[in-house]
C-alpha cells in the first residue's frame, strides 16, 4: 500500500488565538482520520505555556512546528479592522519559514469537516496560489461599498474583470513562490499600498497584496472550503470548512444571536484547552443577557440582544 505523504498546514497566530488554533487542528484530525499532518505555528508572541498545550495535541498522526516571527518587521503597518492584528501579515512569511513544497494556509475562525488532502493534491496547473473566490463579490455587489466591487477593485488597482480572492485559505506551491521572491514582493507591495491607499481600501491589507501580485494567476477553489453565514443562505452543497467570518459570527463571540458556539464547544473538548470550556460555555450564558463588544470604532452594549447604547471605542 501507497504511504501518503504529510499534509503540511500553516497558520499565522498571536498568543490569544492559541486555544482557536487547537481547536482547528483537533477539527482536522477528526475530519481525516488517518492522515498524518505538519502543523506550523508562526507567531511573534506565543507563550511558553501554550506551546506546551500545543504540543500536548502531537500524535502519531499530528506534528506541531512554532516559527517565531519578528514582530518588528511588521510594527509599521496599519491594521484598520479592530480585529485585525499584525499576524494577518504574516502569511507572507510561509515560503521564507516553511522550507516545505507545498503548504496549505488556513485561519483559525474556522471548523474543517473534510480532509484537507483533496486541497493537498489539487493541480494548480502551474499557478503558485489557489484560493476562494470572494463569495460576496459575485453574490453582492454592493456590499463592498456604495458603488460596489467594480469600483473597490479599481480603487486597488485591479482590472474591474479581474476575480477577487479571499486570503483566509491558501493553496501554496512554496518552491515557486520563493522563486518569485514572493515575500520580497509582498513586503514591497505593502510598501506601495500604504503610500497610495487609503483606509478604506486597504481594509485588508493581506488580501488586497496577494490579490494585486497575482491578478489573474490564482487557481479558484470551490466555494464549499469557505462557507459563511452569508453564504450558508445560497449554498445548497456540502461544506469542507466552515468560516466565521463576521465579526459577531466569531464562537467566542458572546452574544445572544451567536449560534456557532456549539460546534466550536465540540473540538473544544477534545483539546488540552478543555479545562476551560466551562467558563467558555458560561461566558455565552452570561452574553445572552447581556454583552458589549467593538465594531468599527464603536463599542455597542447589548440587553437580551438588542442595542442599549453606542459610543466611540
Amino acid at each position: 500500500m501507497q504511504v501518503k505523504d504529510s499534509i503540511h498546514v500553516a497558520f499565522c497566530i498571536s498568543n490569544s488565538f492559541a486555544r482557536h488554533t487547537a481547536v482547528v487542528i483537533a477539527s482536522v484530525l477528526e475530519s481525516a482520520p488517518g492522515e498524518k499532518f505538519v502543523f506550523h505555528v508562526l507567531s511573534g508572541d506565543l507563550q511558553e505555556q501554550n506551546k506546551v498545550l500545543l504540543s500536548e495535541m502531537m500524535s502519531e498522526y499530528c506534528s506541531i512546528v512554532f516559527h517565531q516571527v519578528d514582530r518588528s518587521r511588521f510594527d509599521r503597518y496599519p491594521t484598520a479592522l479592530e480585529y485585525f492584528s499584525q499576524e494577518i501579515y504574516y502569511r507572507f512569511l510561509i515560503p521564507e519559514l516553511i522550507q516545505e513544497k507545498r503548504v496549505i494556509y488556513s485561519d483559525v475562525d474556522v471548523l474543517v469537516y473534510q480532509s484537507l488532502r483533496t486541497l493537498w493534491e489539487m493541480d494548480l496547473n502551474g499557478a503558485s496560489i489557489a484560493a476562494v473566490r470572494e463569495f460576496n463579490e459575485s453574490h453582492e455587489p454592493g456590499s463592498k461599498s456604495e458603488q460596489g466591487w467594480s469600483f473597490y477593485k479599481r480603487s486597488i488597482g485591479m482590472r474591474e474583470e479581474s476575480v477577487y480572492f479571499y486570503s483566509g485559505l491558501l493553496v501554496m506551491d512554496c518552491d515557486a513562490l520563493r522563486r518569485e521572491n514572493f515575500t520580497a514582493r509582498c513586503f514591497e507591495d505593502t510598501e506601495e499600498c500604504v503610500r497610495t491607499l487609503n483606509e478604506e481600501a486597504f481594509g485588508a491589507p493581506d488580501q488586497v497584496v496577494i490579490n494585486r501580485l497575482y491578478e489573474g494567476e490564482i487557481v479558484e477553489i470551490s466555494p464549499a472550503w469557505c462557507v459563511t453565514d452569508a453564504m450558508k443562505t445560497i449554498w445548497k452543497g456540502d461544506i469542507a470548512i466552515r468560516h466565521f467570518a463576521g465579526q459577531y459570527e466569531k464562537p467566542w463571540c458572546n452574544i445572544i444571536w451567536n449560534t456557532s458556539w456549539p460546534a466550536y464547544l465540540k473540538y473544544l473538548l477534545k483539546t488540552p484547552y478543555k479545562r476551560e470550556s466551562a467558563a467558555f460555555i458560561w461566558d455565552h450564558l452570561k452574553g445572552i443577557v447581556y454583552s458589549s463588544h467593538v465594531k468599527k470604532g464603536y463599542r455597542r452594549g447589548f440587553l437580551f440582544g438588542l442595542r442599549i447604547w453606542k459610543r466611540k471605542s
